[in-house]
């Protein structure tokens, strides 16, 4: 995970999913990291997307593309590519 600044003015945490973690893992653990708290501390993602249809989006593209949602105050951008943002 690394983190980078997204115009200049909030943090954004950027974090891959892959093997060895899902994409739902992959954005609960990025905006637990923006938040600075525990992901158990965090809402329901179902509460803001739909988990299976994120993933399905994701793992079935064969396109250059991206899911953009809201979820605990942070805007998410994941790209098909597994790339997790979230601005601060």
């Amino acid at each position: 995970m690394r983190k980078s600044t997204v115009s200049g003015i909030s943090p954004a945490v950027i974090e891959a999913h892959g093997p060895e973690q899902s994409i739902i893992t992959a954005v609960v653990r990025a905006v637990a990291a923006v938040e600075g708290r525990p992901t158990k501390s965090l809402p329901p993602l179902g509460d803001s997307i739909n988990p299976d249809a994120l993933t399905a989006c994701i793992d079935d593209s064969n396109t250059d593309a991206h899911v953009a949602f809201d979820y605990s105050g942070h805007r998410v951008v994941v790209d098909t590519d597994g790339t997790v943002t979230v601005d601060g």
